[in-house]
C-alpha cells in the first residue's frame, strides 16, 4: 500500500512538472513570480477556511467541549498531513483524531466525528461544486454546452458514492470495524491507529446522526469553508495582475478544487489539480499558463503552512514520547527504592 502511494505521489508529480514545461517554465513561473509578497498575504487568508473547517468538525463533538482554538491547530496539522504526505489525502483524518483524544476526547467521539465531518465536507463541496457549474453555465451563456454536460455527469457521479459512505454508517459498517479492531487490540496488546480501543465507535457515529442541528452547522461551516477559499483564489489572481470578478474566482475554486477531489488516490492531487486549473481557465477569459500559475500559488501556501504543521505534529508526539520514556524510567527507581 505505501509503495503504490510513493508510485502514485511520483506519478503525479511527473505529470505536473510535465504541465509546467509543456506551457512554458518561463510563463508559469513569471505570473507566480508576479504575486511576489502577495503569496504570503494569500498564505495567512487560509486562516479564515481553516476555522471555518474546524467549527464544523467541533460542531460535531458539543458533548466533549474543546476549545475552537485547539481544534483549529488540530485541522491545521490534518490538513498539512493530507496534503503533504504520501496518505491518499485522509491519513491526516485518523491523526487529526488522535490528536482529539490529547485533548481529552474519547478514542470513539474522535474517530466518529472524524468521519462524520469527513460526510459532511464532501456533501458540502458537492453543493459548491454544483453552484460554481451552474454559475459556469450562466457565464458561457450557451456556449461549450458538451463541456458542461460532461462535467455535471462527473459530478452525479459522486452522488452514489456518497451515498454508500453515508449508508454505510447508519448500518453498522463502523461496529464490525469496532468490533475487529478492538479484538486485535486484546490480541495483539497494540493501539488501533493510536486512538486506544475504538470502543463507541459506532454509538459515537450514530448518536451525531440523531442530531440534525450538528449535521446542518457542521454542513453550512464546512460550505462556508468552501466559499472563503474563493477569496483565495481572487487574491492570488489579484496580486498576479489579472483581478477577475468574484464568481469567476468561485468557478475556479469550485471546479479546481472538485478536480483534486477526484484524483483522491494521488497524494495531494499533485497533477490533478494543475491540469483541472489549466483547463478551466480559458473558459474564463484567462490563459493556462495563469491557470497553472494559480495552481501553484496554491501549492506555496499547501507547503508554507503544511510543513509548520508537520513540525508541530513531531513536536506533540516527541513530547508525549519524552514524557513516557521518563516515566518508565522512574517507575523502577521508586521500587528500588522502597
Amino acid at each position: 500500500m505505501k509503495k503504490w502511494l510513493i508510485l502514485t505521489a511520483l506519478a503525479g508529480l511527473t505529470t505536473l512538472v510535465f504541465l509546467v514545461v509543456y506551457r512554458g517554465v518561463a510563463e508559469v513561473f513569471g505570473a507566480l513570480a508576479a504575486a511576489g509578497w502577495g503569496l504570503l498575504f494569500t498564505t495567512l487568508f487560509h486562516a479564515i477556511p481553516l476555522t471555518f473547517s474546524a467549527k464544523a468538525w467541533q460542531s460535531l463533538i458539543a458533548d466533549c467541549p474543546t476549545r475552537l482554538l485547539h481544534v483549529i491547530g488540530v485541522r491545521w496539522i490534518r490538513e498539512g498531513i493530507n496534503n503533504l504526505l504520501p496518505v491518499a489525502q485522509i491519513g491526516g483524518d485518523f491523526v487529526g483524531a488522535r490528536l482529539l483524544t490529547f485533548l481529552g476526547v474519547p478514542g470513539g467521539v474522535a474517530g466518529g466525528s472524524s468521519i462524520v465531518s469527513l460526510t459532511m465536507e464532501v456533501l458540502a463541496q458537492f453543493l459548491f461544486t454544483f453552484f460554481g457549474l451552474g454559475l459556469l453555465f450562466l457565464t458561457l451563456g450557451g456556449r461549450e454546452e458538451e463541456t458542461l454536460f460532461w462535467m455535471f455527469l462527473a459530478l452525479l457521479m459522486i452522488l452514489p458514492m456518497l451515498f454508500g459512505f453515508f449508508l454505510a454508517q447508519r448500518v453498522g459498517f463502523f461496529q464490525v470495524i469496532e468490533n475487529f479492531c478492538n479484538k486485535l487490540t486484546k490480541n495483539m496488546q497494540l493501539e488501533w491507529l493510536a486512538l486506544g480501543e475504538l470502543r463507541g465507535l459506532h454509538e459515537a457515529i450514530q448518536t451525531i446522526y440523531r442530531s440534525p442541528r450538528a449535521l446542518s452547522n457542521s454542513v453550512f461551516y464546512h460550505f462556508l469553508s468552501w466559499l472563503a477559499g474563493t477569496g483565495e483564489v481572487w487574491l492570488i489572481l489579484y496580486f498576479m495582475g489579472y483581478p477577475v470578478s468574484i464568481w469567476d474566482a468561485l468557478i475556479l475554486e469550485s471546479l479546481g478544487k472538485a478536480a483534486r477531489s477526484a484524483g483522491f488516490l494521488i497524494p495531494g492531487g499533485l497533477g490533478v489539480q494543475e491540469g483541472g486549473f489549466m483547463l478551466l481557465a480559458p473558459l474564463l477569459g484567462l490563459t493556462p499558463e495563469v491557470g497553472l500559475a494559480v495552481s501553484l500559488a496554491k501549492r506555496v501556501r499547501e507547503l508554507a503552512l503544511g510543513g509548520g504543521a508537520l513540525f508541530a505534529w513531531h513536536a506533540i508526539e516527541g513530547k508525549r514520547i519524552w514524557k513516557r520514556r521518563t516515566k518508565t524510567e522512574e517507575t523502577p527507581r521508586g521500587e528500588d527504592s522502597r
